[in-house]
């Protein structure tokens, strides 16, 4: 049998057969008892772990609710890992990105240490080094455009009197 359990005065006894839970998963389902019971460890034969549970003072105990609540959470903690290791190389990408881009700009030694020479030194290939006047200056405007906007040459300007 994978699980089995028995109650007494020192509280409940679960036995699991460890080739089919693995021993982390084991742990953290003892973990979620912590706060309500005292959880020892045992291997009492190799190849099987016990988790003893004995409640705490003033903890109501129903040793079967207690069974079957662990054994609910030995499944979650179980399936957690198994996705965990699915997924492991994706969480490794994820992380070294995260933790690259978290390491901000290279430091005086990796400056240093970069390759320049007079080709490559002033190479801007995003136009970062250029002035705004010179990235977004404006077209030459024809005079035609200029007549256009009632700006023309033949006719007088009217405060050119008051002048």
């Amino acid at each position: 049998m994978a699980v089995e359990h028995t109650s007494n005065a020192e509280g409940m006894l679960i036995e699991l057969d460890e080739s089919l839970y693995p021993k982390d998963a084991i742990y953290g389902a003892a973990y979620v008892f912590i706060d309500r019971c005292y959880v020892k460890l045992d291997r009492p034969s190799p190849g099987r772990l016990s988790v003893r549970l004995k409640p705490k003072q003033g903890v109501e105990a129903d040793a079967d609710a207690y069974a079957g609540e662990f054994e609910n959470e030995l499944l979650s903690q179980t399936w957690r890992r198994m996705i965990v290791d699915e997924n492991r190389q994706l969480i490794e990408q994820v992380t070294t990105a995260a933790l690259s881009g978290a390491a901000g700009p290279p430091g005086l030694d990796d400056l240093l240490a970069m390759d320049l020479d007079e080709d490559t030194a002033f190479e801007d290939p995003l136009g970062i080094a250029m002035s705004w006047e010179e990235k977004y200056k404006k077209k030459d405007v024809p005079e035609a455009s200029a007549d256009a906007a009632g700006k023309s040459d033949s006719e007088p300007d009217p405060d050119a009197d008051k002048k």
